[in-house]
């Protein structure tokens, strides 16, 4: 670890350790990991109480930032409380579980917190067939809206379903590995780390997202198809994918970008 972030990260224990309403300071992110550059942000996790985070709730104060313990960087991160750690380890998706993933404790005064951290960075097997069937269902469906969006000559709809593709197309080799999707900032380093793929899948997805066009989308397409025979929902694929984007806001909260 360079030796600014541990002077930092030392410098934050002082500061909360002392504080009754704190619970624990966890590192995540790539300085936890142990793949972090000298310029790299130090990313933290605060825990505190109950009582604390109901009050910092209330004023919409749920991260801190503390760049002063590193001149020149970045330290901060997210206020939680334990029920929050919680719920990511009973019913987090990838990200959020990625995020903890060689998580380190800096302190804590509830053992809770080192027992519930073993359990949110883990590949939940429950869900993985279902959502392969899912991942496998997107792919026809974006690559018929990128040859429409190519023969109409809208770039929007052309690069959006590009990008789509690779999502879901490196979504579903993840899947295949047992591999958390990371976040965006890491997913296609961690589809080049994946120990079963299509052969040259990540420069196919490259070129794809570079220079959409129909010709790129369906080498990638082919590239992720035949790689392996992919479970198929018994409704098909095109009923799959009305399921999972389109009327998926009457089973639960719309996403955002749908909304």
């Amino acid at each position: 670890m360079p030796p600014e972030h541990e002077r930092a990260i030392e410098q934050l224990r002082a500061r909360y350790e002392r504080d009754p309403n704190v619970l624990g300071l966890i590192v995540i992110g790539s300085v936890a990991r142990g793949d972090a550059g000298a310029r790299s942000d130090v990313d933290c996790v605060l825990v505190v109480t109950a009582e604390e985070w109901r009050r910092l709730e209330a004023r919409s104060a749920l991260s801190f930032r503390a760049d002063d313990v590193m001149p020149g960087g970045h330290v901060g991160g997210g206020i939680v409380e334990l029920v929050f750690l919680l719920d990511a380890a009973d019913r987090g998706p990838e990200p959020t579980r990625y995020a903890f993933s060689s998580a380190r404790i800096v302190f804590t005064r509830d053992e809770r917190i080192a027992e519930v951290l073993t359990r949110i960075p883990v590949y939940q097997e429950r869900e993985r067939a279902e959502k392969m069937k899912s991942f496998v269902s997107q792919l026809p469906v974006h690559l018929s809206y990128l040859e429409l969006g190519e023969y109409s000559g809208n770039a929007w709809l052309l690069a959006e379903t590009a990008v789509e593709l690779v999502l879901f197309g490196g979504r579903l080799i993840l899947a295949h590995n047992r591999i958390l999707f990371p976040n965006r900032k890491q997913f296609i380093r961690t589809l080049a780390a994946a120990a079963e793929k299509p052969d040259g899948i990540v420069d196919l997805a490259q070129d794809l997202m570079r220079a959409p066009s129909i010709a790129r989308a369906k080498l990638f397409y082919d590239a992720v198809m035949g790689f392996r025979d992919w479970p198929v929902p018994t409704e098909g694929h095109w009923a799959r994918f009305q399921l999972d984007r389109e009327t998926n806001w009457r089973r639960g909260p719309t996403a955002l970008g749908d909304s």
